[in-house]
Formats: structure tokens, C-alpha cells, sequence
């Protein structure tokens, strides 16, 4: 039985892109509502305590507590933060393998293998290039 997490690459990915989107949304929300302090102010603390939420508490959460479980005869991929959610696949039953790799995976990890089967689908997420690899060629050996 292999164990695979989640790649801490795409976690700082996210962490960047959540801190970006922040500061723009931080730029406009200056430039469009300097005449209303209030509100400016309001919407600010809402942005950041939204991103410091996202950023610095429940995705590392999630990313900590994901863990994917490959058998030659089942896929079960144990998630969640504030519940546990269990998925479980057999092997057997799985028709298609789809991967998603997106520019950069090899240093972002932003990898997914997709897995259907009739009734259900399977989303292994944020894997590394070698881990993807390796669970395509498992699935195809399969």
C-alpha cells in the first residue's frame, strides 16, 4: 500500500495567490472608497481576516490532514478540516484516468488525477509531477 500528501509547494502557491489578490483588492478598495472611511476600513479587516483565515489556518489544515491511500485492489483518500471525509475506490471499477497538470507543476504542484468510475468520481489533488506519474502508471497496470 502507497501513501501519498498533498505537495507543500502548491500550499505556498495558494498562499501567494491568496496574498496577491488581497493587495489588489486592498489597492481598489483605497482608490474607489477613500471618500468613505468607514466602509474602506470595514471592507479592509474583512479582506485580510478572510485571507489570514484562508491562508494561514484551514488550507494548511487541509493540506496536513489529506492523505491518499493506493492498494492494488483500492483508492481511498481520507480529507477534511473540521470533519473527516473517506472516499474509497476499487481499483476494478475504475474506467478512466484523467491528469491535470498545470504550467510549472514540477515546482507548484498544482497536479490532480482524475479517476471515474460508473457512479463516481475521485479527485486526487495538488500531487508532484513523480507521484502523478506514479499513480498513472499504477491505474494503467490496473
Amino acid at each position: 500500500m502507497r501513501k501519498y500528501q498533498p505537495k507543500h509547494a502548491a500550499l505556498i502557491v495558494i498562499d501567494v495567490a491568496i496574498v496577491l489578490l488581497t493587495i489588489i483588492l486592498t489597492c481598489f478598495t483605497v482608490g474607489y472608497l477613500s471618500n468613505h472611511k468607514i466602509i474602506m476600513t470595514l471592507l479592509l479587516c474583512l479582506f485580510w481576516l478572510a485571507a489570514i483565515l484562508f491562508a494561514a489556518i484551514l488550507l494548511p489544515g487541509y493540506f496536513s490532514r489529506t492523505v491518499i491511500y493506493i492498494s492494488p485492489s483500492e483508492i481511498s483518500m481520507k480529507t477534511g478540516i473540521i470533519y473527516v471525509k473517506r472516499h474509497q475506490m476499487k481499483t476494478s471499477a475504475i474506467q478512466y484516468v484523467s491528469t491535470i497538470t498545470t504550467f510549472m507543476s514540477k515546482y507548484t504542484g498544482l497536479n490532480f488525477v482524475i479517476l471515474r468510475a460508473m457512479g463516481g468520481t475521485m479527485v486526487l489533488p495538488f500531487l508532484g509531477v513523480e507521484d502523478l506519474r506514479e499513480i498513472e502508471e499504477l491505474m494503467r497496470n490496473s
